[in-house]
């Protein structure tokens, strides 16, 4: 079996085994309940599977494989509606793999394999726009160890999270590279808070508010000051993971409309059969293959290595395309659906809503043709 179709065959393997799990009848299920135990089972499920631990190594139980396969089982899930961070946790799980020390992997790495905790990066601050160096979270030496002061912001599923890997400075102000070290943070620890809410998909967010929250020297992780190549790594895991979600949601949204639009009628016709229809459904099949095409890309810049600045273009390139399709394909479908495709009861407004939710993550278009525009500007081209 090649290397491609071994990636296919776990993208098939998780839609089973999600269409049963999460589907959208089991979606509104758990949003009228707000059943946390459910999401509990299908964590530990997904652990099971091996999921947790794609792209751990063997001697924590994982099972080695390159990001490009957790990215097959993300794009399965962008197609139906898993209510747990899946990519976040695995961001949160290669750090403590690259930075920790033996006894810090060893106590958390089993657990975060087996679904027995939650471990996610909280890392965004206010303000900071999409940008990566904008952290003015301090991390003052004190007797115990360290002090950590400032705000965290739209950390997914952050109050559920058993340990948090802060991002703090110790030295440089806000703006500047480098000087930035990361810190293993336990939910118990006095003067963390979490300030819950609900994003324009349902989806689940804290703040985190770090009030003098002092920790041992040992929460530190890897050396100080030197966590910004890893953390710039995490993130361009983080983006592609974002285009592969929103390939399989796209996907789910075009074959939904595709459906509607050859059943139901219009003067004794389906609305498939009139041209500016047909044209629309094409001009989003269109769309969404770019969107595969760039998120395929998007997989390969992380398999070889995206801390290069050619690396990181490319991956602006990606996802300024595929927030485009998003909002794209969500718009068009909504059109041809009518009034009905925004009702809470059919499953095509909640997937859009996830698109537009998407389109904002990480960065919108307009950030990363921003990005590309000012590359273009100094004369650096993409291949360059």
């Amino acid at each position: 079996m090649s290397f491609h179709q071994e990636h296919d065959a776990l993208r098939e393997s998780a839609n089973r085994f999600l269409i049963e799990q999460c589907g959208f009848e089991r979606h509104r299920q758990r949003q009228q309940s707000a059943d946390a135990g459910s999401n509990l089972a299908l964590w530990r499920q997904m652990a099971e599977l091996g999921w947790l631990g794609i792209t751990l190594g063997e001697p924590w139980g994982g099972m080695a494989q390159s990001p490009r396969a957790a990215l097959s089982l993300i794009e399965a899930m962008g197609a139906q509606f898993v209510p747990a961070p899946y990519a976040e946790a695995l961001a949160a799980t290669h750090l403590l793999q690259l930075l920790g020390r033996p006894d810090q992997q060893a106590t958390w790495l089993p657990r975060l394999c087996e679904g027995a905790a939650l471990g996610l990066v909280a890392h965004v601050e206010p303000g900071a726009r999409y940008e990566l160096d904008c952290v003015s979270t301090r991390a003052d030496k004190v007797e115990q160890g360290f002090r950590l002061s400032g705000r965290k912001s739209a950390v997914p599923w952050g109050d559920a999270a058993d340990l948090l890997l802060v991002s703090a400075r110790t030295g440089d102000a806000p703006g500047q590279r480098g000087d930035l070290s990361l810190f293993v943070v336990e939910r118990s620890t006095a003067g963390l808070r979490f300030e819950g809410h609900a994003g324009i998909a349902d989806e689940r967010w804290a703040d985190v508010i770090l009030d003098h929250v002092v920790v041992p020297q040992d929460a530190l992780l890897g050396p100080a000051g030197e966590a910004q190549d890893a953390l710039d790594g995490t993130h361009a895991f983080l983006v592609a993971a974002d285009c592969a979600e929103a390939v399989g949601t796209m996907d789910a949204v075009l074959q939904e409309t595709r459906e509607y639009a050859s059943t139901r009628k219009q003067f004794g016709t389906p609305l498939a059969r009139f041209q500016v229809i047909a044209h629309r459904l094409v001009d989003m099949f269109i769309q969404v293959q770019l969107a595969r095409s760039m998120a395929q890309l998007a997989a390969s810049i992380v398999d070889d290595g995206p801390n290069t600045s050619a690396a990181r273009l490319r991956l602006a390139a990606c996802k300024a395309q595929i927030s485009h399709a998003c909002r794209f394909v969500g718009e068009q479908a909504v059109q041809i659906h009518g009034g009905i495709g925004m009702t809470d009861e059919l499953a095509l407004s909640h997937r859009v809503r996830r698109l537009l939710a998407i389109d904002r993550r990480r960065g919108d278009q307009f950030h990363h043709l921003g990005t590309l525009a000012e590359s273009v500007q100094q004369g650096v081209g993409l291949y360059a």
